[in-house]
């Protein structure tokens, strides 16, 4: 797994007003954690963390220097909060880990190939989960779970137990189904015949009325 570097300061003040002051001097309000630890309250230059994000994406482990500290935490980063309205980053949980320790994490699913079962078929590709919670090393966390679904006919499903594991094992129900290639539904119409020359329309019935 890749590493990257990054370099956080400790912060004293918290609460709305002062992650908003962050925010406009192009800070990100973050928090450290681990088993026995009291976390951390800490900013984030805002353009470095975009940097690593883009450059390795959201798995990867974070060698964190804190402040003027020569030495870095291997950390992990557990959450990323946006704003719902603009998408920008307004926090980031980071959690202190141990590279001989296992972690959970969810890692996302990509599909590869253009399936039989669409192509020549007729079927419908239906993508049930688009991530997967998986318990490994950090060391062996993939920055994706690959799927080649060319193969795929009509009918045909890949579920998390078909998906084939070495450096870590899979949380979630091996039954359930990540892709699958269902055929189109189409709806019956039934098409009443129009009433012969001089027939009169039959009237609705009325639910409840003596005969």
């Amino acid at each position: 797994m890749p590493e990257a570097s990054l370099v956080a300061h400790k912060r004293e003040q918290k609460g709305k007003q002062a992650a908003k002051q962050l925010r406009r001097e192009g800070l990100i309000p973050g928090i450290l954690y681990g088993p026995g630890e009291e976390p951390s309250m800490l900013t984030i230059n805002m353009k470095e963390l975009l940097n690593l994000l883009h450059a390795f994406g959201r798995n990867v482990i974070v060698n964190l220097g804190i402040d003027a500290s020569k030495k870095k935490i291997k950390a992990f980063i557990y959450d990323i909060q946006h704003d719902p309205i603009s998408g920008d980053i307004i926090h980031v949980d980071l959690k202190h880990i141990n590279l001989k320790e296992k972690i959970r994490i969810s890692v996302p699913v990509q599909l590869t190939g253009f399936p039989d079962g669409v192509k020549n078929e007729g079927g419908i590709l239906e993508h049930s989960l688009h991530s997967l919670e998986i318990l490994c090393l950090p060391v062996n966390i993939p920055e994706r779970i690959t799927i080649d679904v060319s193969g795929l006919h009509l009918g045909d499903a890949v579920h998390i137990g078909d998906i084939a594991t070495t450096d870590f094992e899979f949380l979630s129900d091996k039954t359930s189904t990540v892709v699958h290639i269902i055929a189109p539904k189409i709806a019956k119409v039934v098409e009443e015949a129009p009433p012969e020359e001089g027939e009169l329309p039959a009237e609705p019935e009325v639910i409840g009325e003596e005969e």
